[in-house]
């Protein structure tokens, strides 16, 4: 049975884009927040001031270029707690795979694996939250590295899972199970017909 590793290839393409943008080109980041803002604020403000005579549309209007300037604030109030933030997201993740690491039951040494990078994650996640120094760039550019690496370890359950696959797919005869519970081979089966 082939086993489907389109959303770790997902998770690993995302973690990539986001880690490279956030440990090297932080700028991209803000700008992205300061256009998405701003279109909402355009975009409300339009529906604002185009809703004719009833007032419903003007109030919501309002509301949503609040919004807006929220978004268009984020960049500001994500660089000044950028060490709690990064450390409560990378304790999340490392609880995840500590989780995943305990119910899966996995091979060829995967599960310690898992349990390991589970740890160093939530000791890392540790350490940015109650981060006594104030290192906002360091932590900034660690936590890409950091989402870089968890990339990386996608990409890893991606091969091996192609590799699975791949085994499962070979081109020797299926093995064929008989009433017994016994496994055997094609061509066993076929000498005993």
């Amino acid at each position: 049975m082939k086993i489907d590793n389109s959303g770790y290839l997902f998770k690993a393409i995302l973690f990539t884009v986001c880690g490279i943008l956030l440990a090297f080109f932080p700028g991209v980041l803000a700008w992205a927040f300061y256009i998405v803002g701003g279109i909402i604020i355009i975009g409300s403000l339009l529906t604002g001031l185009g809703g004719g005579e009833g007032s419903s549309l003007f109030s919501i209007g309002l509301v949503g270029a609040g919004i807006g300037l929220f978004i268009m604030y984020l960049p500001k109030l994500i660089s000044s707690h950028i060490s709690l933030i990064a450390g409560l997201v990378l304790v999340i993740f490392a609880i995840i795979q500590i989780v995943k690491s305990r119910k899966k039951d996995f091979t060829n040494g995967m599960k310690n694996v898992q349990l390991v990078f589970g740890i160093l994650l939530l000791v890392a996640g540790l350490f940015f939250m109650f981060n006594p120094f104030d290192t906002g760039k360091l932590v900034r550019i660690l936590t890409g590295v950091i989402m870089l690496l968890y990339a990386a370890f996608n990409y890893y359950v991606v091969y091996v899972i192609g590799q699975r696959n791949e085994g499962h797919s070979g081109s020797g005869s299926p093995d064929v199970i008989d009433t017994s519970g016994v496994e055997k081979n094609e061509n066993d089966t076929k000498r005993l017909e």
